[in-house]
């Protein structure tokens, strides 16, 4: 019986051309095989590729967690003092990296009347 090398020599070829399309598709993003630099769907444009966009995806989880951290902080120093709120954000005493987007690095705006934290990063308006 005689064996055929050569296939086996091609299956292979086409397995590692399949394998390299796939993974430009992973680092470049759905607009790799279009011209022109692919689109972020993110407000701030960062994250145009697979891996990037689940990298700040998971940047805006943290800013999510800090603010929530220091909106638990500010409920509990305003349920222990004389039900005020506190005039500076500074006043929960949590870490420094809680007052800033790990995004954008910008401070958290604290309105101390309303006793609200927001994220002036584009996107995280609803957080």
């Amino acid at each position: 019986m005689k064996t055929q090398r050569g296939q086996t020599l091609v299956a292979t070829l086409a397995v590692l051309a399949i394998m390299c399309l796939l993974a430009v598709a992973l680092f470049k993003g759905s607009g790799a095989f279009s011209s022109g630099k692919p689109a972020s769907s993110r407000p701030d444009g960062k994250g145009t590729t697979v891996l990037g966009a689940a990298q700040w995806k998971a940047k805006d989880e943290v800013c999510r967690s800090n603010m929530n951290q220091v909106r638990s902080a500010l409920k509990v120093l305003s349920i222990n003092e004389d039900d005020s709120a506190p005039q500076d954000i500074r006043e929960t005493k949590l870490p420094s990296e809680f007052y800033s987007c790990p995004v954008g690095k910008e401070a958290y705006t604290y309105d101390p009347a309303a006793g609200t934290v927001s994220c002036p990063h584009p996107g995280h308006e609803k957080f």
